[in-house]
């Protein structure tokens, strides 16, 4: 997965099909909450998407995504994610619903931030408890 920005609040994502492929970078079969059902990456396919994309591509040029300011896509460190009943894989939620199970406010001890997924744009909410600011992500 090549990550590249794209100006002030859009990340592009190539997913290439060696990758894809070999298993890596696989998205989720769906980026809806599993507890209130919002869409946490509107700019993203899913998994099925995906899959029907890059068959399509007979080029090999990989297929183009973007996260943004509508975005909640992020990874927590494991301990975060246990601690909400959650294993891996087994499905998203949005900072509001993941801050619910666990019943306290996320905060940036809860990211491992050098993480590619942690450090791109993101809703208002997501960049606060990462420990960013908005006009940081902006420049």
């Amino acid at each position: 997965m090549a990550i590249t920005s794209l100006g002030r609040n859009v990340l592009s994502m190539q997913l290439w099909k060696r990758d894809a492929d070999r298993g890596v970078a696989w998205p989720p079969e769906s980026w809806a909450c599993i507890d209130c059902g919002v869409n946490t990456a509107p700019g993203l396919l899913n998994r099925r998407q995906l899959q029907q994309a890059l068959a399509r591509d007979w080029a090999d040029q990989g297929v183009e995504q973007y996260l943004d300011e509508f975005s909640e896509v992020y990874i927590v460190k494991n301990r975060v994610w246990r601690a909400a009943g959650m294993s891996p894989f087994n499905g998203c939620l949005c900072i509001g619903c993941l801050e619910r199970r666990l019943g306290r406010t996320l905060t940036p001890e809860d990211f491992p931030l050098k993480h590619a997924l942690n450090c791109g744009p993101g809703t208002k909410r997501l960049l606060e408890r990462r420990g960013h600011n908005q006009k940081e992500q902006q420049s």
